[in-house]
């Protein structure tokens, strides 16, 4: 694989990137992007190494460097399963700078990933988000997401109970909510 992989409205998207550009990035991100994307825990100049040398480390993903006039703006990655069974399924997870929000960055290196994706044969994205981060579902749901379940207080930071919202992406694309709505009914029958 080559390092530019994909080159789209000044956003180069690359593979690699080195371990201080990615620091330096994570060092940039104010706190309320850190209250919405948390899934490094708190990022600081005592953690940020630590940070960046285990992502690095990490075999079961792939990374996505987004890069505009040679500054790092987005991360996003795929996580593949261990589990046999999930062997069709990954995660994406995605953060964007402070400075470059709101300009469709997000947009863009999701749709990069969920083409990589579907490209290297899983048939199924999912992902987890905050129910407070409004721009966040509707960037998913934009991109065709759906919400697949919702987990009450299923995590805390920063001593607040936090209620995640799992969101999935298929691709063949078909009516999965109502499926879903049909499984509820059959399971409020049942029991």
């Amino acid at each position: 694989m080559t390092n530019a992989i994909k080159r789209s409205h000044d956003l180069v998207i690359l593979n690699k990137t080195s371990k201080e550009k990615f620091k330096k990035f994570l060092l940039s991100l104010g706190n309320k992007t850190q209250n919405t994307f948390n899934h490094f825990g708190e990022i600081n100049t005592i953690t940020v190494t630590s940070i960046a040398v285990k992502e690095f480390t990490r075999n079961d993903k792939e990374k996505f460097f987004g890069f505009i006039d040679g500054e790092l703006t987005v991360y996003g990655f795929l996580t593949r399963f261990d589990k046999i069974t999930k062997k069709h399924n990954c995660t994406l997870g995605i953060v964007v700078s402070d400075t470059w929000q709101k300009k469709g960055l997000g947009h863009k290196m999701c749709q990069h990933m969920i083409d990589f994706a579907w490209k290297h044969g899983f048939t199924k994205i999912w992902l987890a988000v905050y129910s407070d981060n409004k721009i966040g579902i509707n960037l998913y749901k934009s991109l065709g997401f759906q919400i697949e379940g919702i987990f009450i207080n299923d995590e805390k930071f920063n001593t607040q109970n936090r209620h995640v919202i799992s969101m999935a992406r298929f691709k063949n694309e078909n009516d999965y909510d109502t499926k879903r709505l049909d499984m509820w009914k059959k399971l409020n029958l049942d029991l």
